[in-house]
């Protein structure tokens, strides 16, 4: 049968799958005698075997659910409301309570080996896979701390959440670097400014165009962490400081800061790596990537697509 257990013997699932089979004919011959005075042959004959099929139905569908880990309610409440109206049938079939008693145990037989085969697959199902119930005496030792837990793992099981959450940190990023870009209490500075940010709430402009825009990513003053805090809001890798670059202070290199701040237009991409490592023979990739603005990976594929430099020979 479809509802045999995963017991550790073949034996055992066949006494199972047998003993199901009974109670589940049984059931059926009680409910048909209670139904045939009154619905006729058909009727009395239909009504069990209907009762039987949309609880084996639902019945199956529980121990399906229960074997991927995903216990519906819903389907065992069902279950247990036609199993109550099925051993009810069978129960006032009886003329005096022993018999009632009796005549009802074929039907909530059944109904037991399907809560015992969907405990079975929940608990395979756990073994395999952890179990991340809360007990009740966790509640009761702990109820806050319990409650925490449980709303850490609710947020866990639901990726919308962290999807909203970095949505709504994206477009907290991008209106910080609007008022750092557009400081100033005049009225034209307001104007921009709630221009500019009625643009980013409407969705119009991005919060990665936002930020690119502001100059932060690329501003030799912005300090390090805060540079690093908006590329990860964006989704992006923090870019790393480069040699020289004093990373937001007044110290360093001064031709780096000159060069950066005399940019303002680049060229393509593959042109801007060439020149760099044409300039800077010994600057990493990852120093390339943050000069341009630009991935780790990308630099690494215009650097493998440019011809193999010819080695010089070395001062005597």
């Amino acid at each position: 049968m479809a509802l045999s257990a995963e017991f550790d013997s073949r034996t055992d699932r066949r006494v199972y799958a047998l003993v199901a089979a009974g109670a589940a004919a049984l059931s059926y011959d009680h409910a048909r005698a209670f139904f045939l005075p009154f619905m006729g042959t058909l009727g009395a004959s239909a009504t069990p075997m209907m009762l039987d099929a949309v609880v084996f139905w639902l019945a199956s569908a529980a121990v399906r659910q229960a074997k991927a880990g995903r216990p519906l309610p819903m389907l065992r409440f069902g279950a247990y409301a036609v199993l109550a109206l099925t051993v009810t049938a069978n129960a006032l079939g009886g003329a005096t309570w022993p018999e009632r008693v009796f005549l009802a145990l074929p039907a909530g037989l059944f109904g037991f080996l399907v809560e015992v085969r969907t405990r079975l697959a929940l608990y395979q199902h756990r073994a395999a896979h952890g179990d991340d119930r809360l007990r009740v005496r966790l509640w009761l030792r702990h109820p806050v701390r319990t409650g925490r837990a449980w709303l850490w793992l609710a947020r866990q099981s639901a990726p919308a959440f962290d999807r909203a959450n970095a949505e709504r940190d994206r477009l907290r990023a991008a209106r910080d670097a609007v008022r750092l870009a557009l400081p100033g209490r005049t009225r034209a500075a307001r104007r921009a400014r709630a221009g500019v940010l009625r643009e980013l709430n409407a969705g119009r402009l991005t919060p990665a165009a936002a930020v690119a825009a502001s100059g932060l990513l690329t501003r030799p003053a912005v300090p390090e962490l805060h540079r690093a805090a908006l590329m990860t809001a964006l989704g992006a890798s923090a870019p790393r400081t480069p040699r020289g670059h004093s990373g937001g202070r007044d110290g360093g290199n001064g031709t780096d800061t000159a060069r950066t701040r005399r940019r303002t237009s680049r060229p393509d991409t593959a042109s801007a790596v060439a020149r760099l490592r044409d300039r800077h023979p010994d600057m990493t990739a990852a120093d390339i990537a943050a000069r341009l603005g630009i991935t780790d990976r990308t630099v690494r594929r215009h650097l493998a697509s440019l011809p193999a430099a010819t080695p010089e020979p070395a001062a005597a």
